[in-house]
């Protein structure tokens, strides 16, 4: 019994977690644009880095903007709108997993038509 409760206890201590939220209107300006929106985006990537202390080094570089990119390409859209997104962090000993999930949506720019005055020669 001893040695179940040790291992929890040291599981507790061991693992942390800890997250971030946020809310941003769009990737690009998107004043004075008509659009339409194409579809939801929902998508998460996770990469790792080694931690000691106050010390961290990162095994890769953080995929925020393949993620942006990736979710463009695949549904052909020009912007993503009402981004909400949030990272976590859980901390094993001295490697850090962490975590992060964008949900939007993606938006087609319409095209605007400009009326180009006929000119009538007589």
């Amino acid at each position: 019994m001893k040695q179940i409760l040790f291992i929890f206890s040291l599981v507790f201590l061991l693992n942390c977690a800890s997250s971030n939220a946020g809310l941003a209107t769009s990737n690009i300006p998107i004043i004075n644009k008509k659009y339409k929106v194409i579809a939801v985006v929902d998508k998460e990537r996770t990469w790792r880095a080694f931690d000691i202390g106050i010390i961290g080094v990162a095994y890769s570089v953080p995929p925020i903007n393949e993620m942006v990119k990736d979710a463009l390409s695949e549904n052909e859209a020009d912007a993503l709108i009402n981004i909400k997104y949030w990272q976590d962090r859980r901390i094993f000993l001295f490697l850090t997993w962490h975590r992060l999930h964008i949900n939007a949506e993606a938006v087609k720019f319409e095209e605007e038509v400009q009326n180009v005055p006929n000119k009538k020669t007589r």
